[in-house]
């Protein structure tokens, strides 16, 4: 089984070709353009994948507000350049999206697969475009919702964990939005997920986060700062502090409904996770 990865230089893309158990060819977003149709034709042509893990994207939600086009290049018209190389082959398309797409709709109950759609935020709705055609053109899919990610090593730029930790260990007191409730989620439960919903066959849309129940990111980075054992305190900020571009959704909780119902989930809880990559981190952090 060969696996395709796109955005292989990324933190979730790194991280499946370390994790993943099959034979993974990673590309990164310099090497394969996703929004260049030809060269993405070629290059996916000369691999022949039976699988295509598709993490390439532009991500940074505050950007894409103001920069619209290269939103929907990438996100939306990226995708249905890998979408088209996959029609009439049997190719498993897997497309990682997020929990954001699911908008205003809910205060403080967690989202499931069934729930009514509305992102908020152009980077959202540029996902939740190229899930729309992942769907109108393939049968064989997965689009995964996940969370607030977290792995990799420090090197990382968007290690979200590790910045927190040089931020409390510089200073006797941060500050931490708590408007905002998600899910954190292990990239290697995430990959785990992956291989068993390979595994079993399974198709369509599903969310895959760690348990959580109304974790803000304030309650996420407070329990950064207490397994890292820093004396710092962390404070809620107001509304002041944290001035965004993006119009983000106050709730991205999700629930990995259809996983339940399958008896197939084996996202564990946040803090377990968290707590485990931690100390992982503190290993490297004494090896620096």
């Amino acid at each position: 089984m060969k696996v395709l990865i796109t955005g292989a230089n990324g933190m979730l893309g790194t991280n499946l070709m370390k994790l993943i158990s099959y034979e993974a060819i990673g590309f990164t977003s310099k090497e394969l353009d996703v929004s260049d149709s030809k060269k993405c034709i070629e290059l996916l042509e000369s691999k022949n994948p039976n699988i295509i893990i598709h993490t390439a994207a532009y991500t940074n939600v505050e950007d894409c507000e103001g920069n619209p086009k290269k939103a929907y290049k990438i996100n939306t018209i990226g995708t249905q350049n890998l979408v088209n190389y996959c029609i009439n082959k049997d190719i498993l398309f897997i497309y990682i999206s997020s929990t954001g797409i699911y908008g205003t709709k809910k205060e403080n109950i967690h989202y499931n697969e069934f729930d009514e759609v509305n992102p908020t935020t152009i980077h959202h709705k540029s996902k939740y475009e190229a899930e729309k055609i992942i769907q109108s053109h393939l049968c064989k899919y997965l689009i995964l919702r996940t969370g607030w990610l977290f792995g990799g090593d420090i090197q990382h730029n968007k290690n979200f964990v590790y910045k927190r930790y040089l931020e409390a260990k510089n200073n006797r007191e941060i500050y931490s939005d708590n408007s905002q409730i998600g899910n954190p989620t292990s990239i290697k439960d995430l990959v785990k997920q992956i291989e068993i919903l390979i595994k079993y066959n399974q198709y369509g849309i599903f969310n895959c986060v760690n348990e959580a129940k109304n974790i803000s990111r304030y309650d996420y980075v407070r329990k950064i700062v207490e397994l890292f054992e820093c004396n710092c305190e962390v404070k809620v900020a107001d509304d002041t502090m944290f001035k965004r571009a993006a119009p983000v959704s106050k709730n991205e909780s999700a629930e990995n409904f259809k996983l339940n119902l399958l008896k197939i989930n084996k996202m564990i809880n946040w803090e377990i996770s968290l707590k485990e990559y931690i100390e992982k981190l503190k290993m490297e952090i004494n090896e620096k």
